[in-house]
């Protein structure tokens, strides 16, 4: 990707987007209409795209007292503001309008000075850049989907995935299903038996998320994403792409793209050793974030990831009920942190749901004496406490 150069995201100011790239470039920095802002819409009016850079690209007011003093009040105050260069790409017809966003009126009073919206033709290299960036971006975001997607679905039938959890061999969820339909034997394993168990070691196993990052940017870096001639540089932040071509810096944002994509991870085999009603089969979400240096981040999204019927964000806030999980989750964490970070203190009271029987028992629900369980990190930090039999 030599056309491409990823940099360090950089400070985006609330009060306006025009001084952010490129801040070395200082013959850019002397002219306004160097500094472009870009927006996209699905399919928009000359009117209403009008109306998006009145909203997206505002210029900012700076005031100054004119009396003297060192306080700017309402009486006393004169106000300036630099004009806003700004352009709209309208994704369905491919039309590209320009605007001059200003104010008349400077050195007045705030609510004397005018918003002007005009018609402004920026130069055609610019025009191009900014069409090659949307394109860019949405090639990204295809390219960062399909990955998902087809990552997603391949845990569905593949052994590596599993045999990443916790270096053993372990069943398949496919296969997991057909044993649990087809087999009466009364023997129960974590590994092979319990949706939770998988779940949590997908979600914190050092082993898991090592390969699953491995993976995900050998085919990131199979990407063909280079954006073409038309830029000279090109940066990718959170809030949408820079772009910096002839000395002029564009930032191009979007309200219709995300270029953050979520991995799911399926445990579909209902827990063995679960609370009776929390057969909710478990699920592992993973955000990829493509990040400056050409490679993508990932992280466990816990609003999306459950263990059963507990999503992660409520399970490790204090402010929530603790939960009762299978006991297969205390097997897991001591896997993970070592049995000194993974403590039990009594309750006194009996399990509230009830726990069905083991496979192939046909026994009663085995309701026992419930424990808190309080897990900490490597590092002595709790993560959550959860209630498990004692």
């Amino acid at each position: 990707m030599s056309k491409t150069n990823f940099i360090l995201p950089f400070f985006i100011c609330a009060i306006g987007l025009g001084a952010l790239f490129f801040a070395t470039n200082s013959y850019a920095q002397t002219q306004p209409e160097k500094k472009v802002q870009a927006h996209t819409c699905e399919d928009c009016s000359f009117n209403e795209a009008k109306r998006l850079v009145e909203t997206k690209s505002y210029p900012s007011l700076r005031c100054e007292p004119t009396d003297g003093s060192q306080v700017t009040s309402i009486s006393n105050q004169a106000c300036y503001s630099t004009p806003v260069y700004a352009a709209v790409l309208n994704e369905s017809s491919g039309v590209l309008w320009g605007f001059k966003i200003s104010h008349s009126n400077q050195g007045m009073y705030p609510p004397l000075m005018q918003l002007q919206i005009t018609t402004y033709n920026h130069p055609q290299y610019v025009q191009d850049a900014i069409r090659d960036g949307v394109d860019y971006t949405n090639s990204l975001i295809a390219h960062l989907e399909s990955m998902a997607n087809n990552i997603s679905e391949t845990f569905e039938t593949s052994q590596e995935f599993y045999d990443w959890i916790d270096g053993r061999t372990q069943q398949t969820p496919s296969a997991q299903l057909i044993n649990a339909q087809t087999s009466n034997s009364g023997e129960f394993s974590c590994a092979e038996d319990s949706s939770e168990y998988n779940a949590v070691k997908a979600a914190l196993g050092a082993e898991f998320r090592f390969k699953l990052r491995e993976l995900i940017n050998e085919q990131f870096a199979e990407w063909d994403g280079i954006p073409g001639a038309s830029f000279d540089e090109v940066e990718l932040t959170d809030l949408g792409l820079g772009i910096q071509v002839r000395g002029f810096n564009v930032f191009l944002t979007w309200d219709n793209k995300q270029t953050k994509k979520n991995l799911i991870f399926d445990f579909p085999l209902p827990d063995g050793l679960a609370v009776e009603g929390n057969g909710r089969p478990s699920r592992v979400t993973y955000t990829l974030d493509p990040s400056p240096g050409a490679h993508v981040d990932i992280s466990l999204n816990e609003s999306l990831t459950n263990i059963s019927n507990n999503y992660w964000k409520d399970l490790t806030d204090p402010a929530v009920g603790k939960s009762e999980v299978s006991p297969c989750v205390e097997v897991a964490f001591k896997e993970i942190f070592g049995s000194n970070r993974v403590n039990k203190t009594p309750t006194g009271t009996s399990s509230g749901g009830g726990y069905k029987p083991l496979p192939g028992t046909g026994g009663d629900d085995r309701d026992s004496q419930v424990c808190d369980l309080h897990i900490s990190d490597y590092n002595g930090n709790p993560i959550m406490t959860i209630k498990v039999l004692c």
